[in-house]
Order: structure tokens, then C-alpha cells, then sequence
């Protein structure tokens, strides 16, 4: 939690008596694939969730919200903020609303993470002002191909919901208008930093054909393929996707137009097309904002093809999906990275896809699901894990357990990130184990009980299923979500040689080559106003479970060593 004294003063003369000291935030790199973002000038580890897209237009429906997540466990809430709310009137614009996030998030200790609704949200265009949505002359609308695709959340009957044009130069220059002014007004009324990164626009892309078939667009089609991604395919291939890449590299062999190079029906070249125009779009916006207060900024992804045979257009064509990571980054330097929406079982392999070399990994959008927390910050090299209805959560949820207990170890997480000593784990309920080596040790992680299960079971007796574990959130629009039952966690070795283990369900073993190991001493932690405490000396029967079976908890365990 961010302890600030200022709390109950007027936030401009604290952020004026404090901004001297308080450092921008921003993204450190270091290595080839790793970064970690700053904060006051210390790690951060970004813990929280995203509020209903709805949630941060009413100052009074706030309240609560604010009051809910002051006890939370989090350092961290994603709010919205609307091009239709905060300029109604073209060139008049009302910021009360981003006042008010101000106020809540300081008043509840708590960083923000600010979203854009622009021109582009969800692959349309319904937080676009009037003034813009109605003057479809000046602010042309995206045209599909015939027949369409098919795509989520229609159903017959339904209203069309407004597209506007990526290639629209004018929706460009107001939308950066609106978004300058926004980055004004934070530069002004936000010195001590409330605001710690922007997500500019939200999960943009073409929904119902692979790619736009405007007058502007088809003017883009037919123009010259960027000299700049052909060079990025030649000079920088291992950033592309293969497959991606191996479809794109006509453009490398002859320069010529998108239409010329490509042809119609080629559903990558459509979609690198659109990933191109929306990366640009979406890069400028970033840069504008840069200039006025430079903070770390993002764009998120709806993601790519989920079954086999989905083409673009199925899922929005253009976005940041995995297989178009290479062409957004070479559109969009400004984006200091891409961020995944990961709502699919699999998240490990998402996370994967998106934790690659320069592409920091932060997850702006996902479910409650605690070991993919630590799956994302202690396996990936993460700097951030963000649950979608943050309000809707339960007092007390395992995922709020997680949060604090990753936030009390953020200096620990974040020197084993960068040292490269740590391994997380989330195990589901027919996995036996997983491994892996920290500082010439390798630590295997067991999965505890069905491992006693089965040594129960040798000896004639026959454990009952598990209780089924509380609902992580209440009255969520949703539906409900399960705690996480599976064994998780993560294992960190210390600079003095110890571990740190933090999670639920896990048996530990540790091995070496050079030598026999064997435990010297268990001492369970303690969370105490979120600072680790020393709490019992574990042996004899509770040497077994290092850290709980039904609950996250937390320990620090050191290691004998005898030469063989």
C-alpha cells in the first residue's frame, strides 16, 4: 500500500510540497528480455485489478469502490477515462471526472494506471464524442468486406455499433488533441505521480473482415509497404512470429505496394496491414502524450485466433496479438510495451507469447486467479497482474492474499528477477511436479496433496475430495469465479543463500550434483502490516508443508551443504 501523509490535505499543495522528490515513473531495462518499472524511485510491482469500464464515470458510484479497495491488499487500480466525457463539446474539455480518480486513488493509497477510451475500444468506436461519431464526412466509418466474418458478442437483430476509420486523418488529430489535453491536465494537477502508466486506447482492431476497405484504407493498400517494416523484417526477423514472418517476406524481396506485393485473400498481409495502420495510430497518440509527461505507455490485446482455422476479422485484425507483436513494435517505439487480456485457461502459454525479449511482461486484464499471479511476476519476469472487475472481488479472496504476499517480498521478487534466481509453479491436479535450478540448486516442486494421496492410499486409507474453496468475487456481472485450487507459488534464492518460498499446496525438494543438501533450518513468515515478521521454527511434522496446503503462505528456508 502507498503510505502517504498528505491524505486528507489538498492533493495540490501536497503534490507541490513533494514533487521535487518524487522521480517520474518509468521502465528500467536491463538485459536482453527483462525491465522493471519505478516508482518513487523504488521497484513496483503492480497488484490490483481493472475497474468496470462504466465504474470511473461517476464520481458518487466511486465512493464505495474507494471505501472497498482502501483495505484491499492492492498498490494498484486501472481506471477508465472517456474521449465523450471528458470533451462533450469539441475543444471544451471537463477533466472533474479525472479529478475525482485523483482524489479516490489517494484517498484509498493506491497508484493508477490510467486507460484512454478514444477513438477505439473493443474494436469500435462508442466512447468516440458526439460531435465525432455523428459527422461521419469529417470522421469517415470503417468499411468491411462483404460477406462478413462472424464475430463475438452479436446476436440477431442487434444494433451496429460504430467504427470509425484508423485511416481517417482527422480522427487522428482530434483524438491526439484530446489525449494531449489529458496528459496536460495529469502534467498540472498530478506531480507526485498518482498516475504511474497510460494504456492508450483499448484492445483496438477490425472486427467482421480482415481489413478495412475505406477509400482512405484502400488508398493505404495500395500505396508503398513501409520501408521501415521491411527493414525490420530483414535486420530484426527473430521479433516477428514465423509464421507471420515467413508470409511478410515478399515485402523484403521487392519493394511495391500492400496490393502489388500481397494480393487480396491473404489473411496475414490483410492483418499486418491493419496491425500497421492501428500500431501508428495508436503509437502517435503515445508519442504526443510523451512530450507533454512521459510516462510509461501501453497499448492491450484482445488476443489472436483461438481455435484453428479463426481468421482476422473472427478476433480484431490489427491488434497486438501475438503473431503481430513484430509489426506493432516496429509502427509504435513509443509504446513501451504490448499487453495481453488473458480470460483462456491456458494463461501460461499467453504469457509466454508476450514475455519475450524487449516486451516486458504486464497483464492489464485477467481472471481471479491467484496462481497466475505468481506465475506471471515470478516465472515471466512480470511487472504487474491486473484482475477485470476489481470491485466485484470478496473481502479477503485468495487473490487478495496473493497480492499482499507478493507486494511484502517486491524487493526480494525483483532482485530475483533480475538475478535470474527464481522459479514459480502453479501446478493443476494431475501434475506430479516441476523443477528448475537456482544458483547451482535445483529445486523440485511436488504437488503435496495428491502426493499424500497416494502415499494414504499405499497404506489402505482414502483421503475425502477437498472442500470446494470460496467464490473470489460477489454479485459479479460475470458470474462467480472459484479460488484457485491448484499447488502455486514461487521459490527465490537469496543473496545470503537462502530460499524464499511464497504459495499454497507445494512439497520442496533440493538436490545438487557436487553435493548432498539436506534442510538446516524452516522459519515460517508472518505478514504484519505488510512487512514479513518471523514467525514459528517449522520441524518435526510441519517440516513437510513449508508453506500451507490449504492457504498462501510464506517462508525462508536454508540448506546444509556436504561435499561428495
Amino acid at each position: 500500500m502507498l503510505n502517504d501523509e498528505n491524505h486528507g490535505r489538498d492533493p495540490g499543495q501536497a503534490g507541490a510540497a513533494r514533487a521535487a522528490a518524487i522521480d517520474m515513473p518509468r521502465l528500467e531495462r536491463y538485459g536482453a528480455s527483462h525491465a522493471r518499472l519505478v516508482v518513487d524511485g523504488a521497484p513496483f510491482l503492480a497488484i490490483g485489478g481493472e475497474l468496470h469500464n462504466s465504474s470511473s464515470s461517476d464520481p458518487e458510484h466511486m465512493l464505495g469502490v474507494w471505501e472497498k479497495l482502501r483495505g484491499s491488499g492492492f498498490n494498484s487500480v486501472i481506471a477508465t477515462v472517456g474521449w465523450d466525457q471528458v470533451e462533450p463539446i469539441e475543444g471544451a474539455f471537463d477533466f472533474t471526472v479525472v479529478d475525482m480518480l485523483l482524489a479516490g486513488a489517494r484517498s484509498a493509497g493506491l497508484r493508477l494506471v490510467l486507460i484512454w477510451f478514444g477513438a477505439f475500444k473493443n474494436a469500435s468506436s462508442t466512447y468516440a464524442p458526439s460531435w465525432v461519431r455523428s459527422d461521419r464526412e469529417r470522421f469517415p466509418r470503417a468499411v468491411l468486406a462483404e460477406p462478413r466474418v462472424p464475430t463475438p458478442f452479436t446476436y440477431e437483430g442487434s444494433m451496429s455499433r460504430p467504427v470509425l476509420s484508423v485511416f481517417s486523418a482527422a480522427l487522428l488529430e482530434a483524438d491526439t488533441a484530446a489525449y494531449r489535453a489529458l496528459m496536460s491536465h495529469l502534467a498540472d494537477t498530478d506531480p507526485e505521480h498518482t498516475v504511474i502508466l497510460m494504456q492508450v486506447e483499448n484492445e483496438v482492431g477490425l472486427l467482421g473482415s480482415s481489413r478495412d476497405r475505406s477509400p482512405a484504407a484502400l488508398d493505404a493498400w495500395n500505396a508503398e509497404v513501409p520501408e521501415r517494416l521491411r527493414r525490420a523484417l530483414r535486420d530484426v526477423p527473430d521479433t516477428f512470429d514465423p509464421d507471420a514472418r515467413q508470409a511478410l517476406m515478399p515485402a523484403t524481396e521487392r519493394s511495391g505496394s500492400w496490393a502489388d506485393i500481397f494480393g487480396d485473400g491473404e489473411p496475414v498481409a490483410d492483418e499486418a496491414f491493419m496491425a500497421w495502420a492501428f500500431a501508428s495510430y495508436v503509437g502517435s497518440l503515445a508519442s504526443a502524450g510523451k512530450e507533454v509527461l512521459p510516462l510509461p505507455a501501453y497499448a492491450n490485446a484482445w488476443l489472436g485466433p483461438q481455435a484453428p482455422g479463426d481468421l482476422p476479422g473472427t478476433y480484431p485484425s490489427g491488434g497486438p496479438t501475438a503473431a503481430m507483436l513484430g509489426v506493432w513494435r516496429s509502427a509504435a517505439p513509443s509504446l513501451d510495451f504490448l499487453a495481453p487480456d488473458i480470460y483462456v485457461p491456458d494463461s501460461r502459454a499467453v504469457m509466454e507469447q508476450y514475455a519475450v525479449p524487449g516486451n516486458p511482461l504486464f497483464i492489464p486484464e485477467a481472471r481471479f486467479r491467484a496462481g497466475d499471479a505468481f506465475l506471471a511476476i515470478g516465472q515471466y519476469g512480470g511487472i504487474g497482474y491486473q484482475v477485470f472487475g476489481v470491485e466485484d472481488g470478496r473481502p479477503g479472496s485468495q487473490f487478495s492474499v496473493a497480492a499482499r504476499t507478493i507486494l511484502a517480498s517486491t524487493k526480494a521478487i525483483v532482485d530475483a528477477q533480475r538475478s535470474g534466481s527464481m522459479f514459480a509453479f502453479a501446478l493443476r491436479p494431475d501434475d506430479d511436479s516441476a523443477g528448475a535450478e537456482i544458483n547451482g540448486v535445483t529445486v523440485t516442486v511436488r504437488n503435496a496433496p495428491k502426493l499424500y494421496a497416494t502415499m494414504l492410499l499405499d497404506a489402505g486409507v482414502v483421503l475425502p475430495p477437498p472442500p470446494e474453496l470460496p467464490d473470489e468475487t460477489e454479485g459479479a456481472a460475470h458470474g462467480i469465479t472459484r479460488g484457485d485450487d491448484r499447488v502455486f507459488g514461487l521459490v527465490a534464492g537469496q543473496p545470503d543463500g537462502s530460499f524464499l518460498i511464497l504459495g499454497q499446496g507445494a512439497l520442496i525438494d533440493f538436490s545438487s550434483d557436487d553435493a548432498e543438501l539436506e534442510v538446516d533450518s524452516v522459519r515460517e513468515l508472518r505478514l504484519v502490516d505488510g512487512v514479513w515478521q518471523d514467525g514459528r521454527v517449522l520441524n518435526g511434522d510441519e517440516r513437510l508443508t513449508i508453506v500451507p496446503r490449504d492457504r498462501i503462505g510464506a517462508a525462508r528456508l536454508r540448506l546444509l551443504k556436504f561435499d561428495r
